[in-house]
């Protein structure tokens, strides 16, 4: 969430709060900072991406769905609306529905890690371990940095059901 949404430096300082108070833990306050930004400005892609995480963050995971939709609205040729849609969904315990919508994206986003290790995630969760094997270890070789996802996926309370065997290596 680096870029800012405007060279104007009034908006730009603002976002850079927004985005100051939520790595400092302070999701509410990234949410009143965004909220005083120009409403022009409510809607741009990286203004939607930081709201989504603080409204996540703050277990508004019904903003959080509303979120993401607004973001597939703006940026529809980017993943992350349509990845973020699946994640609200299975925060508010509709993963079938998240397992369901995302499935069909990794055609689309072939080369993105991200949609297959959040399929690995709600195979898990759906007691479907031999799928979450398979997504988690394509999710592995997508990326660069497949110690970085495994490490990621340690932390995951998503995927614990695998943990065994990524310790063991046995996955990705």
């Amino acid at each position: 969430m680096n870029p800012t949404p405007s060279k104007d430096p009034q908006v730009e300082h603002g976002f850079r709060a927004a985005q100051g108070w939520f790595e400092l833990g302070l999701a509410e306050e990234a949410e009143a900072e965004i909220a005083r930004l120009p409403q022009g400005f409510q809607r741009q892609p990286e203004v939607l991406k930081l709201r989504f995480h603080a409204a996540r963050a703050s277990r508004r995971h019904d903003a959080a769905l509303e979120i993401a939709r607004a973001l597939m609205e703006v940026e529809p040729e980017e993943f992350w609306g349509w990845l973020y849609r699946s994640q609200a969904l299975h925060w508010l315990g509709r993963t079938a529905e998240a397992l369901e919508l995302l499935l069909p994206l990794q055609d689309r986003w072939p080369k993105a890690f991200e949609i297959p290790y959040d399929l690995a995630c709600y195979c898990a969760q759906s007691g479907r371990r031999d799928e979450a094997r398979e997504w988690f270890n394509r999710a592995t070789r997508l990326t660069k940095h497949p110690s970085a996802v495994r490490s990621m996926a340690l932390a995951d309370p998503d995927l614990e059901s695998l943990w065994t065997e990524i310790l063991g290596g046995h996955l990705g």
